[in-house]
């Protein structure tokens, strides 16, 4: 056993020693971009910045390479191989013989790996060029990195993300990393973004359906409600089932109205089966938070079937000048369910 864990410290040495000697023959010189180096363009990045973000665009193409040699810089493969073969060893090893090693070195370049990702996540723009590296950063030590790299593949979260315009099998690989993504335990952002991309793989039904429905469960209603919507656009018919409807019927009642009213927006889309829904949203409806409440009544405007129910509700809440539900969302909705009713009010 103890040559055993000698031959393993030698040979793990010897890898990092091979892989600096590497890095610092191939490392690239710091060359001149727009008049300063591109280490100092990296330096002075900023988050939200939005003046910043325009003046990138403007950069194109090569300001996207700038940006990706610096992702790629940033990721000192042989301090994260050594930290991480660490963590391993600590589990299999006598402290005794860990104590003989190195102590790794913190992640000092995560802070400019978040920026770098996020600024590229938010280009939208001549951004191709990056897919490697980000599909690299997918697998970052750092769940944040994780989180951000994801957004730069679903940042618009419509059809037009990119994740979307990927071809089938470049975009399928990426599919394990979303996967791993959706069960990590000590991010919720990490997992939220995770959930949002798997709704962009509905040609993988079985794989994506089983981690949404487990997500349901997620401790976090953020997560809830993102894996019920993707769920939706993966496979309709299971988000319709009063399982998920359920799930989302728990977070319209949540205190958190930011929450609260996107569980109402889409109970108008996945609840028209469920007999649970009708109920769940004229009780937000009469609730006492104006934008869970509008919300709601919006929503109903989905259920014609329903409208003689739901009708008198709205008339109720767009006649009380001094109620909590918006009078153009309450309107909107008669004008679908009961149109001679709306034009009798003059909408």
């Amino acid at each position: 056993m103890r040559i055993r864990n000698r031959l393993l410290l030698v040979g793990l040495l010897l890898v990092i020693v091979s892989m600096g000697v590497v890095w610092a023959v191939v490392r690239p010189r710091d060359p001149i971009f727009h008049g300063k180096p591109e280490t100092l363009w990296i330096e002075q990045l900023a988050y939200n910045d939005t003046e910043q973000v325009k003046q990138w665009r403007e950069f194109g193409p090569d300001g996207v390479g700038v940006l990706v040699r610096a992702l790629e810089g940033a990721s000192r493969p042989a301090d994260r191989f050594y930290r991480s073969a660490v963590r391993r060893m600590s589990q299999v090893l006598p402290g005794g013989v860990l104590g003989l090693l190195p102590a790794p070195r913190e992640d000092a370049t995560r802070i400019t790996r978040m920026k770098v990702v996020d600024l590229l996540s938010s280009l939208r723009k001549d951004v191709h060029a990056a897919v490697p590296a980000m599909a690299q950063a997918l697998k970052d030590e750092d769940d944040s990195v994780q989180a951000l790299a994801i957004t730069f593949f679903t940042s618009t979260e419509d059809e037009d993300a990119l994740l979307n315009q990927l071809p089938a099998l470049q975009k399928r690989k990426l599919l394990p990393e979303f996967i791993r993504a959706l069960g990590s335990v000590s991010h919720w952002g990490l997992r939220n973004n995770a959930a949002l991309a798997l709704k962009y793989f509905p040609d993988e039904p079985e794989v994506v359906l089983s981690a949404l429905t487990n997500a349901l469960n997620d401790p976090m209603p953020q997560v809830r409600i993102v894996a019920a919507g993707s769920l939706h656009r993966v496979a309709p018919d299971a988000a319709a089932a009063d399982r998920v409807v359920s799930v989302v019927i728990g977070i319209l009642r949540n205190s958190d109205d930011q929450i609260a009213h996107r569980a109402a927006e889409l109970l108008g889309k996945i609840g028209k089966a469920s007999a649970l829904t009708v109920p769940a949203l004229i009780e937000s409806v009469q609730g006492t938070n104006r934008l869970v409440a509008s919300a709601a009544a919006s929503a109903l405007g989905s259920f014609p079937d329903q409208a003689e129910k739901i009708v008198p509700v709205l008339l109720h809440a767009y006649q009380n000048t001094n109620g909590v539900v918006s009078r153009r969302m309450s309107g909107r909705a008669l004008k679908k369910l009961a149109p001679e009713a709306a034009v009798s009010l003059g909408l």
